[in-house]
């Protein structure tokens, strides 16, 4: 499982995972009904360029994603995971590192809305050690966040070095395989576990 940053130009492949959610999944994740795939498109491509996009992936597919809007002292974060993979800790772990960097750019908080029937996101929330608040059908959580450290600071920093080297190992494999007939790089890819497979 790899979990890195997306860039600016992979966001329609977050628009894509989003799209991927049953109705009742889109309403859960959105905290209200009816959300088109328009609507997806345009939430997406209102995302703020500073605003962070986490994503899971399986091989090659995400199947998760946490997006992280900061707002002065505060972090609001959502967070999605594909049907097939609820039960691997992927929410978890990508809340865990949305909330690395929302204390690394000096957030006080991190908040996420949901509603009070979606049971998932409320019990990773408590499992987090948010505080979780009930009113009019919708869920509130919070998190107070302590400055950044550098066990945060590390965290972010390797994310990041991974995606890197992950995309370098990939162009590697496929220009190994193009010269020689056979990958130079899977070795190095099945020792950092970022090997497909077969």
């Amino acid at each position: 499982m790899l979990i890195r940053r997306l860039y600016l130009h992979e966001r329609p492949t977050y628009a894509a995972h989003l799209k991927r959610l049953s109705a009742e999944d889109r309403r859960l994740r959105f905290a209200r009904s009816g959300v088109c795939d328009q609507v997806i498109e345009d939430y997406v491509a209102a995302i703020a360029v500073g605003d962070l996009i986490l994503a899971a992936f399986a091989e090659d597919e995400m199947v998760g994603a946490a997006h992280v809007a900061l707002n002065g002292s505060l972090a609001e974060v959502g967070v999605s995971v594909d049907e097939g993979h609820r039960t691997d800790g992927i929410g978890s772990k990508l809340l865990r590192q949305a909330a690395a960097f929302a204390r690394n750019r000096r957030a006080e908080k991190l908040y996420t809305l949901c509603l009070s029937d979606n049971r998932s996101m409320v019990a990773l929330a408590r499992r987090s050690g948010m505080t979780v608040h009930f009113e009019g059908g919708e869920a509130e959580a919070f998190l107070d966040l302590p400055p950044p450290d550098p066990v945060t600071v590390t965290e972010e920093i390797s994310t990041g070095l991974f995606a890197v080297f992950h995309d370098w190992a990939e162009m590697m494999d496929s220009y190994s395989t193009m010269l020689v007939g056979h990958s130079a790089v899977e070795p190095l890819l099945e020792a950092t576990g970022l090997a497909k497979s077969a």
